[in-house]
């Protein structure tokens, strides 16, 4: 799927468009450690939060990253599931937002996907999975022989009805 991303880049796009360009001539991916841990005393949408802040590397940017996070109204959090939405997180930015999804895979590991527009419909649907700074900066480059879409693409119930994209 085409980015809809625009250029010159923020300074998020700028990190991930680095950590891509280093992953892809080193072929090592940053070591980022464990996803935090969710504590009894944690509301699940700030653990989101802070799970996709680590994936992202967002505090080693070292300037505020400014995450929103709420219940999804369309996506479910499991493949097939019906009573638990999946998590909305946004990054705004002066010019865009970066908005991601937040569910879970058939493994039933937290995954993030990028939403952009359908390339048929228009409705914005997860186009991308992005589990890292370096996915982040593989998606913004186009970096088409790293991309694999999101699984969770032809699933979507944001598409239009009829959208030829969603697989049923």
């Amino acid at each position: 799927m085409p980015s809809t991303m625009k250029k010159p880049f923020n300074y998020v796009e700028n990190a991930a468009v680095t950590a891509a360009v280093k992953r892809a001539r080193t072929g090592q991916p940053a070591q980022i450690g464990p996803d935090p841990a969710l504590h009894s005393q944690d509301a699940e949408l700030h653990w989101v939060e802070a799970v996709l802040r680590h994936r992202l590397s967002l505090r080693s940017l070292n300037r505020p990253v400014s995450i929103r996070a709420k219940d999804d109204d369309i996506h479910p959090l499991v493949a097939d599931g019906q009573h638990f939405p999946a998590v909305a997180l946004s990054i705004p930015f002066a010019d865009r937002t970066l908005t991601f999804l937040a569910s879970y895979d058939d493994r039933r590991r937290l995954v993030f996907d990028l939403l952009a527009p359908c390339e048929r419909c228009g409705a914005p649907v997860p186009a991308e999975e992005i589990n890292s700074l370096e996915d982040l900066g593989d998606y913004l480059l186009q970096a088409r022989d790293t991309l694999g879409g999101s699984p969770r693409l032809r699933t979507s119930p944001a598409h239009a009805a009829g959208c030829l994209a969603r697989g049923d």
